[in-house]
């Protein structure tokens, strides 16, 4: 029954454990965005920042790869049996769902323990035929998941990513096309509400986060703590590889947009600090933002960088 009950749950509709995600606003800041210098100039005639599909991401690992088991799920047969005993022996009465069948059937194997004890052997073999139906069921789950961030999620969502690092040689030459463009300073700005406020930090790592642990599949199983599908989704729409790790990068996010691969949100007054001129920026592309800066954003400062001639660095004096 306990079993029923838990694979009934998993194949509840995949879009209704979705939801937008929260975030508590930053504390005020500067954020860095690099951008080669047609999307500069982009920028600063629309006053507006574009946020992107991951279907169009430079990297195709980006919120593109990962929601695999990273353990056989074979093993979570003997794992849940394990944890029942630990739950049936504990010295505490633990913390369950006393409206969930494996909350039930834990508390059962609590108020026999004294008596009986806990023989492994035998709940593994009469809970053989009913989690390999379970099993079945997991992997179906997996699937429609991957399937449903793969057709849904991916086209709906959106995102601008900034860096905390105006200085980061690497990014002035992929983003800023060979240090010819330019790099936004942006801040967020909790007391406006504005977007950057609510940005989050990449994550990076050496693999990409799984569809959950063992340890939390078994957690979930035996009713000791739900599956997390919200966090599992921001950790998904956050998490790159540690190759990308330099970037040192904060994203907003957000799901269910109904455009096709862009969107465009107003950059305020506010916002914009400063514009940072590559150093090898040409002198039409210069004046221009010169003049688009004066018209649009008055109060922004425009700076121009030079190589050093000491180190692998960049200098900047007012354009």
């Amino acid at each position: 029954i306990a079993n029923q009950a838990y694979a009934a749950r998993l194949r509840r509709p995949v879009s209704s454990n979705v939801r937008h995600p929260k975030s508590m606003p930053l504390e005020l800041r500067p954020f860095y965005k690099y951008a080669s210098p047609d999307a500069a100039l982009a920028m600063l005639t629309n006053g507006t920042a574009r946020y992107s599909t991951p279907l169009v991401f430079n990297d195709p690992f980006d919120i593109q790869a990962g929601l695999h088991f990273d353990f056989d799920v074979r093993e979570l047969h003997g794992a849940v049996v394990d944890r029942i005993g630990e739950l049936a022996s504990a010295k505490a009465a633990p913390t369950v769902d006393h409206a969930d069948s494996w909350g039930q059937l834990i508390l059962e194997a609590r108020r026999h323990f004294p008596t009986h004890g806990f023989n492994r052997a035998k709940w593994i073999e009469f809970t053989q035929p009913a989690f390999d139906d379970l099993i079945d069921v997991i992997q179906e789950t997996q699937m429609k998941y991957q399937q449903h961030w793969r057709e849904v999620q991916l086209p709906a969502m959106r995102v601008f990513c900034v860096s905390e690092d105006r200085d980061n040689l690497l990014m002035w030459a992929h983003y800023a096309k060979d240090h010819t463009g330019a790099v936004f300073e942006l801040w967020s700005l909790p007391d406006e509400d504005n977007p950057l406020s609510v940005a989050v930090p990449v994550k990076y790592s050496d693999k990409p986060i799984p569809f959950y642990t063992k340890e939390e599949w078994v957690n979930d199983m035996v009713g000791v703590r739900k599956l997390d599908f919200r966090s599992m989704y921001r950790q998904y729409a956050c998490t790159k590889s540690s190759h990308w790790s330099y970037e040192r990068e904060w994203r907003v996010w957000y799901p269910f947009s109904k455009t096709d691969t862009y969107d465009y949100s107003p950059i305020r007054q506010s916002e914009l600090k400063a514009v940072y001129l590559g150093c090898q920026a040409k002198e039409s592309f210069r004046h221009n933002v010169r003049t688009l800066l004066r018209e649009r954003y008055p109060d922004a400062r425009l700076f121009a960088a030079h190589k050093s001639k000491t180190k692998y660095a960049l200098e900047y004096t007012d354009a």
